[in-house]
């Protein structure tokens, strides 16, 4: 993710550790084993267009433009640490925008100086002084920044959906955090103290691993601390640039399960007519968006029954309140998606 978003606020040290006066890639270490992906790269330079186009490159951005402004050009750029999680820091003294297609991780950056504003599917953000925030891990978004000084901690998707796993006690899925929310002054103070007793075992080259990794787990987990999240069950065909209209509808319909809902309605909020959205679901997942959105509904009464008192609890009030209207129906439905019927499972 762009190094250029994100950094310490004042007070902080460099999560970094510093760096040395020529760029440096290192691998190396133990990776509680498999095989180490540490790495430390520095970059930095004076020539704008040059380093709008590397920064370009690298991140596999598209349409970024720099504007030069009245005092000289400068940027530095370094980050540490492995493919679980890398902590990074840079400033770029020159106004930016661009467009970042897919990032394919999860990032919460903060400033330290400038602003930042993101623009994601018609919603716009614009950080607020030092307070973190997160960047679009899954999404397509672009952004606009003034001359900036930040910081990031990027977390591979599957050590912090693992980590999640540890909250919802599912298995490992997607994690959708609320853009929109800033985080409350307790949130960030806590995760500023989670980066600051972290940073350096995370981006030490001679770090055991075992302290490598307990550090990684307490900044995934501050992360989770940090912002409200939702841990979503998406197939992994989905989670890919090409398909993330079908992946909006999915998760839209995770997250408005309980509404009323008609097909036409996932469509608008996915960007689709319905007939390319039904079109897209069948080839995508095999199933329309009326039978995706009644597994849901299924799912959740499932979990209900699963979490209810049996002496408290009747099935057919936990069936109406997700839509199922038809008990018969309703029963051999539930039988054949959890191979029980719904008595039994409140029964457990």
């Amino acid at each position: 993710m762009p190094s250029f978003y994100v950094s310490e606020p004042d007070g902080e040290p460099d999560p970094t550790g510093g760096v040395t006066s020529h760029p440096v890639d290192l691998t190396g270490g133990g990776d509680d084993g498999a095989a180490s992906t540490y790495r430390r790269v520095q970059d930095g330079g004076t020539d704008l267009r040059e380093a709008t186009r590397r920064l370009e490159t690298h991140y596999r951005g598209r349409r970024f433009r720099a504007q030069s402004g009245g005092r000289p050009f400068e940027y530095s750029y370094v980050l540490a640490g492995d493919h679980r999680l890398v902590l990074q820091t840079s400033s770029f003294t020159a106004p930016m925008q661009g467009e970042i297609p897919f990032p394919g991780q999860y990032i919460v950056a903060w400033n330290r100086s400038g602003r930042t504003t993101l623009h994601q599917r018609g919603h716009t953000f614009t950080s607020e002084g030092s307070t973190p925030f997160l960047m679009p891990a899954e999404e397509a978004f672009s952004f606009e920044s003034t001359p900036r000084t930040n910081s990031m901690v990027q977390v591979g998707s599957d050590f912090l959906e693992r980590t999640a796993a540890e909250r919802h006690g599912g298995p490992s899925q997607r994690v959708v955090f609320d853009y929109a929310v800033i985080p409350r002054p307790e949130a960030v103070a806590a995760w500023r103290a989670a980066v600051g007793s972290s940073a350096a075992a995370v981006v030490a080259q001679q770090t055991s691993p075992l302290v490598r990794l307990e550090a990684q787990l307490t900044l995934a987990r501050a992360m989770l601390d940090l912002f409200p999240w939702r841990a979503v069950d998406v197939p992994v065909g989905l989670r890919t640039q090409e398909a993330a209209r079908v992946r909006h509808a999915v998760e839209y319909i995770h997250a408005h399960a309980a509404e009323p809902l008609t097909p036409a309605d996932i469509a608008e909020a996915s960007g689709m007519h319905t007939r390319t959205l039904q079109t897209s679901m069948k080839e995508h997942l095999g199933t329309s968006p009326a039978a995706y959105l009644r597994q849901v509904r299924l799912d959740r009464v499932h979990d209900e029954l699963l979490a209810a008192a049996p002496d408290e609890t009747r099935v057919s009030d936990v069936a109406r309140r997700w839509g199922f209207g038809n008990f018969g129906r309703f029963a051999g439905s539930y039988a054949a998606r959890f191979d029980e019927y719904p008595r039994d499972t409140l029964a457990r």
